[in-house]
């Protein structure tokens, strides 16, 4: 069983180890290759800025290559600009029988043929006279050539300028060969009207072995382009006077050099990555660029790399082993802790750590083994003091030793001790009490059961009382309903009495308007009686003054007055009786006002008396809710009176136990030994 535990404990102690490890390994893995990719970008970054400064270096020198070999000839021929021996030339001739008959014509030949000797070391191929009128080039050699001055690719830009210019590639039409040219204008006498040119003329092969002197790297090339973007030179004799646009390569670079890009660029060629340094000539406007194969670039770096991996390999192994001998070597005294300690764990208090050093792990095993030892004396205490309260003795000391966070339990026991006495003492003094207290409280229970028996009773009756009451006021509630019932239908009856009542009021009202109304037409009929009685009379005088012929008229007159009289009789009387009429409406619509006003009177009084019913049934029925409440509270008087009764007797059953149970719980309490 030993054996085993220290085999688990030896293959807890490793995992503990290979957790270390790993742990220092995880962080210093990362942290080196973090260390090894910066620096392989640092160093690429290196290489890169070192390759960039290569390639612009030599397009730089490139450059300077072509400026020098320019420069002379352009500052040669820029020089005859304003010579009067050539202005005088070109003024005198103006076809090609007056170039042969110039009497100076030896002596320009003579010139040219200087200035050719003078750049012998530089390459030229020919120096030449040239004019519009004539359109002939007189020759070094003294030879004359038809020339088509108008086609030549520096004609238009020299006109422009009115400067040296140095021509792009061309067929030269003398030679046939694919030549440069260094043209000045000459400029006529006191203006700056173009009259004639002199130019130098160089084989682009010449200037090819200049520039086939530059290395570019091991497998780098270097080319020139002119400002038509066409190959002027180039390791790669295949594109030679072609134009970048022909060649099968990356739509960026054909743009960027048509654009005279300066600066880096990378494109693919022929399945191939190379990188490029483009200048621009500020004598010809034509672009050198240096190229390098990508692979040729990158292989310092790639060689870098693998450097740096197989080092940081090596390092990286290194620090492990060491990592693993030093974390070994430390923590194998933790071994024998970790056993001692889970013996500890199991509750074996007799382990004696063997482990002695002056390190950390030293006083960790002297404080664990002081720690043992100070826990086994206050472990016996603490045992001692609970057999002895067990035992029933609580006339005991605590003496062992207690340090520290212990000195709690000391006081903890102390406590105990002291509470327990308290406690017992107090019981046995209680126990007494409440054994008196239990006869007391049966005695008085009894007496309460006895009271609350002779309670029910009482209440009993009381009830019954109230019930009947309880009903009378109900009987009276229902007969005051009826009776609110029945002064409502009065009530209601009165209502209409008075609607009735008011209808005959504007009925005698609408009487007296149309007697009012006859009236006025009675008086329009006496009023029209009384006209026609005056016409009548107006009509006899007029029938008296017309003697026997107005007899007959007369006669109708008469009648006239006849009816008028009887009309006004009648009108009279018809008045007399409606006077009457309206005489006998008004006294009735004053009768039927005081009748309409007893009426109102006598509902008012109705509605007071149903006020006063309804006000009476409704406190009849408060009543008897009041009285179904006393009912009800009764009721429950009575319950709760029965249920105190029972409680009373149960409270003196429960005395007598808890009398009986204080007496064992003093005899429990007397077989601990107590202090004084």
């Amino acid at each position: 069983m030993n054996r085993e535990s220290q085999n688990n404990e030896e293959h807890k102690f490793r995992s503990i180890s290979a957790k270390l490890n790993t742990s220092i390994t995880i962080i210093l893995i990362p942290l080196l290759a973090v260390l090894i990719i910066v620096s392989c970008l640092i160093a690429v970054r290196s290489l890169q800025s070192l390759n960039d400064k290569v390639l612009d270096a030599q397009t730089d020198y490139a450059v300077s290559i072509v400026n020098d070999y320019f420069s002379s000839k352009k500052s040669a021929v820029s020089m005859f600009q304003t010579n009067e021996e050539l202005q005088e030339y070109f003024q005198a001739v103006s076809t090609p029988q007056d170039i042969e008959a110039y009497p100076g014509r030896s002596e320009l030949v003579g010139h040219l043929s200087e200035i050719l000797e003078r750049m012998s070391g530089e390459n030229a191929q020919e120096a030449w006279l040239a004019d519009v009128r004539t359109d002939r080039f007189l020759l070094s050699g003294g030879r004359t050539v038809e020339a088509g001055l108008k086609d030549m690719p520096w004609y238009d830009s020299i006109l422009s300028e009115k400067s040296a210019v140095i021509s792009e590639p061309y067929q030269d039409p003398a030679t046939d060969e694919s030549i440069i040219s260094i043209v000045a204008p000459v400029f006529g006498e006191h203006s700056d009207t173009v009259t004639g040119f002199i130019g130098i003329d160089v084989f682009i092969d010449s200037l090819a072995d200049s520039l086939s002197q530059i290395q570019v790297g091991e497998n780098g090339y270097l080319e020139l382009l002119s400002s038509s973007s066409e190959y002027i030179y180039s390791n790669d004799t295949s594109v030679m006077g072609k134009s970048v646009t022909e060649l099968d390569i990356s739509e960026e670079f054909k743009t960027n050099v048509q654009n005279k890009y300066t600066g880096r660029m990378e494109f693919e060629y022929n399945g191939s990555r190379y990188v490029t340094m483009s200048r621009i000539s500020s004598s010809t406007g034509w672009l050198a660029i240096a190229t390098l194969p990508i692979s040729e670039v990158n292989a310092p770096r790639n060689q870098l790399i693998i450097v740096l991996a197989v080092v940081s390999v090596l390092i990286i192994a290194l620090l492990i082993l060491v990592i693993l001998l030093t974390v070994r070597r430390m923590i194998k005294p933790l071994a024998g802790i970790s056993t001692d300690m889970q013996n500890f764990s199991k509750g074996s208090l007799s382990i004696d750590v063997d482990v002695h050093s002056n390190d950390e792990i030293g006083q960790l095993a002297d404080s664990i083994r002081s720690s043992t030892h100070a826990l086994r004396e206050i472990i016996f205490d603490i045992a001692h003091v609970l057999k002895e309260i067990s035992d029933g003795n609580l006339n005991i000391d605590i003496n062992g030793h207690y340090t520290g966070d212990f000195v709690a339990i000391s006081e903890a026991l102390q406590q105990i001790t002291l509470s327990l006495n308290a406690a017992l003492g107090q019981i046995n003094i209680a126990a007494d009490q409440v054994s008196s207290g239990a006869e007391q409280v049966s005695s008085s229970a009894q007496e309460l059961s006895c009271g609350a028996s002779e309670q029910a009773g009482s209440v009993e009756e009381l009830a019954v009382t109230v019930s009947e009451i309880s009903r009378h006021i109900s009987q009276n509630a229902e007969n005051a309903m009826d009776a609110s019932q029945d002064a409502m239908t009065v009530k209601n009856e009165a209502v209409s009495g008075t609607r009735h009542m008011k209808e005959l009021l504007n009925a005698m009202e609408n009487i007296n308007r149309s007697s009012r109304e006859i009236r006025k037409i009675l008086k329009t009929i006496e009023e029209i009686a009384f006209q026609t009685n005056i016409l009548s009379l107006n009509a006899s005088v007029e029938a008296a003054r017309a003697g026997a012929a107005g007899k007959g008229f007369a006669v109708v007159a008469e009648e006239i007055r006849n009816l008028a009289s009887k009309s006004a009789e009648a009108s009279t009387n018809s008045s007399a009786l409606i006077t009457d009429s309206l005489n006998a409406a008004e006294t009735g619509a004053k009768i039927a006002a005081e009748t309409a006003r007893s009426m109102q009177k006598v509902m008012e009084g109705v509605d007071k008396v149903a006020a006063s019913i309804s006000s009476i049934s409704t406190a009849s029925q408060e009543q008897s809710d009041s009285i179904r409440q006393v009912t009800n509270g009764i009721n429950q008087i009575s319950d709760v009176i029965q249920t105190n009764s029972a409680t009373a007797e149960e409270s003196a059953a429960a005395s007598e136990e808890l009398s009986a149970q204080a007496q064992l719980l003093k005899e429990l309490a007397g077989r601990f030994s107590l202090r004084e």
